[in-house]
C-alpha cells in the first residue's frame, strides 16, 4: 500500500527535488477541473419553471456561479504541489514568491458570501444533521420512494434536480469522470438548494480540496476559475503563464438542456431519453497517458452473470417495491389518523362525563328546593313544577348533545313561561 504524500516545507528547496518526488510528480498527470459558469438570465427568461436563479439567489452563490475567468493550468498545478493544510481551517502555500493563505473569511469576501450556514462535508457516508432527513430528501429530488442508502443516477432525478446536479458537480464540488451518478452528498446539496437551507460554501471548498489530495494519488484538481481569483488577490504574477479562456460549452444555459436531452414540448419541459449525456469534457484539461477515469473506490465491483437480473424482472420488482412502499405509507397515515380520532373521542368522553356530573349536581339542588316547598304546594302545582323541571333538564341535555337551534330553544322557553 502506497504511503500518503508527505508534508512539504513551506519553502521548497528546488525544482529538481520536486521532480524526484514521485508523489509530487503525480500532479503533472492530474486533470484540472476548470469549472463552469451559469447563464442565470437564460434560465430566467427561457426556462422560468426551473427556478434556477431563484434557488441559487436563496443559497447566496450567485457570484460563484457567474464567475468566468481565465484558468492558468501551470499555476494551478504548482499551487496544489506546494499546498499545506491546517486542520480544517485554512490553506497556505508559496507561489512565485507570494504567500497565499486561503481562509473561509477570504472566500466569503471574494465572492460576497454570507457568514454562517451549515458546515458539513462527507464523501462516503450519508450526511447527518438535525435539519436533514435523508428519506424525505430522496423523495423530494426523485418524486419517488428510495431507500436512503440507494445509489441514484441522474435519470431518476426530477428535471429541475438534473439541472441543479449538473451545476453542482461542475462548480460547487467539482468531480471528474462522468456525472450520471448521484452520491449521498449530492442529494444533500440538491435538497438544501431546493429548500434554501444555507450552507457554508467556504467550508465546503476547503474540505473538498483537502479530500482531493487525501488519497494515495491525487484526483482531478478542482476550482480552476476560483483559484485565478485567488491568485489575482494575492498579486501572483500571471504574465508568463499560459492561460485558458472559457469556451462556449463552459457556460451552462439553455443549450446545455439540449445536450442533456431535455426539450420543450407544448410548453412543458420533458426528457427525451433515460440516459444523461453530459458534456464534461470541455471543463476538464486532459493529460497525456490516458483518458480521465473515476476513482476505483467509486466504482462498484462487477457482478457475475448469475448475479445480473433480467431487465424486465428488475423493472417489475422495482414497480412492486415502490407500490408496496406506497401502500405501507398510506396505511401508516391511516393508523395515525385513527389514533388521533381515538384520542379525540377519549377527550370528548371525559368532557361529557364532567358535564353530566355537573348536571347531576344541579338536579340534586333542584330536588332539595322541591323538598323545601313541598309542604306549601298543592299536589297539582307540585306535579306541574316537576314537569317543568323535567323539561328544563331535558332542554339542557339537548343543548349539549344535539346543539338545538335558537328557534327551537324559544319553543321550549315558551313552555317554561307559564306561572304556577
Amino acid at each position: 500500500m502506497a504511503a500518503k504524500r508527505p508534508r512539504r516545507e513551506r519553502f521548497p528547496s528546488s525544482s529538481s527535488s520536486e521532480e524526484e518526488d514521485p508523489q509530487i510528480k503525480q500532479f503533472d498527470c492530474c486533470p484540472i477541473r476548470v469549472g463552469k459558469n451559469v447563464d442565470l438570465a437564460s434560465f430566467t427568461f427561457e426556462a422560468p419553471s426551473f427556478h434556477i436563479e431563484e434557488l441559487f439567489v436563496g443559497m447566496g452563490w450567485v457570484e460563484i456561479l457567474t464567475l468566468a475567468d481565465e484558468v492558468y493550468p501551470s499555476l494551478v498545478k504548482d499551487f496544489y504541489k506546494k499546498i499545506i493544510f491546517s486542520p480544517g481551517t485554512e490553506i497556505t502555500c508559496f507561489l512565485k514568491n507570494k504567500r497565499i493563505k486561503i481562509t473561509r473569511d477570504l472566500i466569503r469576501s471574494l465572492f460576497r458570501l454570507e457568514d454562517g450556514g451549515i458546515r458539513l462535508y462527507t464523501t462516503k457516508t450519508i450526511p447527518h444533521t438535525e435539519e436533514y432527513n435523508p428519506v424525505v430528501a430522496y423523495r423530494r429530488v426523485t418524486r419517488k420512494y428510495f431507500d436512503a442508502s440507494a445509489r441514484l443516477s441522474t435519470n431518476q432525478l426530477t428535471l429541475t434536480c438534473r439541472v441543479l446536479h449538473n451545476i453542482i458537480v461542475h462548480i460547487i464540488v467539482p468531480q471528474k469522470g462522468h456525472h450520471d451518478k448521484v452520491n449521498h452528498y449530492d442529494v444533500f446539496l440538491l435538497d438544501s438548494t431546493l429548500l434554501g437551507r444555507k450552507l457554508d460554501f467556504s467550508y465546503i471548498m476547503i474540505q473538498h480540496m483537502n479530500y482531493v489530495l487525501s488519497g494515495t494519488r491525487p484526483k482531478a484538481l478542482p476550482y480552476g476559475m476560483i483559484l485565478t481569483k485567488v491568485f489575482e488577490h494575492f498579486g501572483v504574477s500571471i504574465h508568463d503563464s499560459v492561460d485558458l479562456l472559457p469556451k462556449a460549452t463552459d457556460t451552462i444555459n439553455i443549450s446545455t438542456l439540449k445536450r442533456m436531452k431535455i426539450f420543450k414540448e407544448d410548453g412543458q419541459w420533458v426528457a427525451k431519453s433515460k440516459g444523461f449525456d453530459d458534456e464534461s469534457g470541455p471543463s476538464t484539461l486532459p493529460f497525456e497517458g490516458g483518458e480521465e477515469m473515476d476513482e476505483d473506490e467509486d466504482v462498484p465491483p462487477p457482478r457475475s452473470r448469475s448475479q445480473r437480473p433480467l431487465s424486465s424482472t428488475s423493472g417489475f420488482n422495482d414497480d412492486c417495491f415502490n407500490f408496496l412502499n406506497g401502500r405501507i405509507d398510506s396505511l401508516a397515515s391511516t393508523v395515525d389518523g385513527l389514533q388521533h380520532a381515538v384520542s379525540d373521542l377519549q377527550n370528548t368522553a371525559a368532557t361529557i362525563q364532567s358535564t353530566v356530573g355537573g348536571l347531576q349536581t344541579s338536579v340534586d339542588g333542584i330536588t332539595s328546593l322541591l323538598m323545601l316547598f313541598t309542604p306549601i304546594l298543592a299536589p297539582d302545582s307540585l306535579r306541574l313544577l316537576l314537569q317543568r323541571c323535567s323539561f328544563f333538564i331535558y332542554f339542557m341535555l339537548c343543548r349539549m348533545f344535539l346543539k338545538i337551534e335558537n328557534n327551537h330553544c324559544s319553543y321550549i322557553s315558551f313552555l317554561l313561561s307559564f306561572e304556577l
